[in-house]
């Protein structure tokens, strides 16, 4: 069974692959492995206790922003 942090690296995979997307990465010259790399981080810094402080809650919600903004850009 896939972990929450499997599935979301999978679901960020498949924006980052689409199309219109890695038009965007080329157009603006961005480093798409820098990008993986960022994600794997805030993927990283998530995991912390049971309760989950301010910085952690952020940082899920920036997690969420990037999948959102990229689903929307890439359809």
């Amino acid at each position: 069974m896939k972990s929450l942090n499997d599935s979301l690296r999978e679901e960020f995979s498949e924006v980052l692959n689409h199309h219109q997307t890695m038009e965007m990465i080329s157009k603006k010259k961005l480093d798409q492995d820098l990008i993986h790399r960022a994600f794997d981080k805030l993927l990283d810094n998530k995991n912390g206790s049971d309760e989950i402080s301010l910085v952690e809650k952020g940082r899920a919600e920036f997690e969420t922003y990037i999948i959102n903004t990229l689903k929307t850009k890439a359809h």
